[in-house]
């Protein structure tokens, strides 16, 4: 019997024991060489079994798309992008005209600018541009779905209503902000820049226009500064930096081709992105920004309706 090292002088503190009427002592296991477990990386780890199949949900995936960079550092970028697709747009479009006409001398391509038909062809090309930068970034570099901009049916008839009163809002910003602009003599000649071409214009040439001005152009715009620029900048900056931002962006191009009254104009304008980034936030769905910029443009369009007819 081993009792380990001592084995000779346990077996003599057993007899005496035992002479004495005592138990022998039990033997001592050898002691037991614990062995050390790796230390585990630093992370989270499951504490149950059961938890081992959990994954951390993909938002950020789902929101960005297939690329480790945040796409708020490309909103700036695709702005000039979508700008520089309009400018060969709008060169594409003049060459094409001219050569159909068979213009060719400078007093005939400067009365480009007062052509219905050739303006009415212009007319969505800004808002193309745009658009098309943000379907290249959105869908066909990030892989994100077309529904990633907000276009889906999700509680439509909230969305409108929230649109609608978005819409009222919007219109009451411009009013307000115009008497203020007129009492400080700052008169935006955005409207004079509008009805040129069209004053000789037919009424079919007037009707397209008002389709581009209520349907096409707010469409248009609202996919990239609202569906793409500030949904971006939201998720890289926040709520708040993302609706001032876009609001910039959606100000600044309004003013091309204005000679008068900057600052009147922009300001509505930019209250008016503030609006619909608000409302588009809310609602997840970017048909109830759609809503309130045809809102707010069918009333300009009936202004200018009647600055045609009226002749003024």
């Amino acid at each position: 019997m081993s009792y380990g090292n001592d084995d000779q002088q346990r077996e003599r503190n057993d007899a005496v024991l035992k002479a004495l009427g005592g138990v022998a002592q039990p033997p001592i296991a050898p002691p037991q060489t614990l062995q050390q477990q790796p230390m585990q990386q630093a992370g989270w780890y499951p504490a149950n079994p059961a938890d081992q199949a959990y994954q951390v949900p993909q938002v950020l995936v789902t929101e960005e798309g297939q690329s480790s960079t945040p796409m708020a550092y490309w909103v700036l970028p695709d702005l000039i992008i979508g700008f520089l697709i309009a400018v060969i747009l709008q060169v594409v479009i003049m060459v094409g005209y001219m050569l159909a006409k068979g213009l060719s001398s400078i007093d005939e391509i400067q009365g480009l600018l007062t052509d219905p038909t050739f303006m009415l062809l212009n007319a969505p090309t800004l808002g193309l541009g745009f658009t098309m930068a943000s379907i290249l970034r959105v869908k066909l570099l990030r892989k994100l779905p077309l529904a990633w901009f907000g276009l889906n049916s999700q509680k439509l008839g909230l969305a409108l209503g929230l649109g609608f009163v978005a819409g009222i809002s919007f219109l009451v910003t411009n009013f307000i902000s115009g008497l203020i602009g007129t009492a400080l003599g700052s008169n935006p000649d955005q409207q004079d820049q509008l009805i040129g071409p069209f004053r000789d214009a037919s009424n079919l040439q007037i009707g397209l226009f008002g389709l581009f001005v209520v349907i096409i152009g707010p469409f248009l715009e609202e996919v990239f500064f609202r569906g793409y620029a500030f949904r971006a900048l939201r998720q890289k900056l926040g709520v708040t930096w993302g609706v001032v931002l876009s609001a910039v962006m959606f100000a600044l191009p309004h003013v091309f081709g204005v000679t008068t009254g900057y600052i009147a104009l922009l300001i509505p304008i930019f209250l008016g992105g503030v609006i619909l980034a608000i409302v588009y936030h809310y609602t997840n769905n970017l048909w109830s920004a759609v809503l309130a910029h045809s809102m707010n443009n069918f009333v300009g369009f009936l202004g200018l309706l009647a600055a045609l007819k009226l002749d003024i």
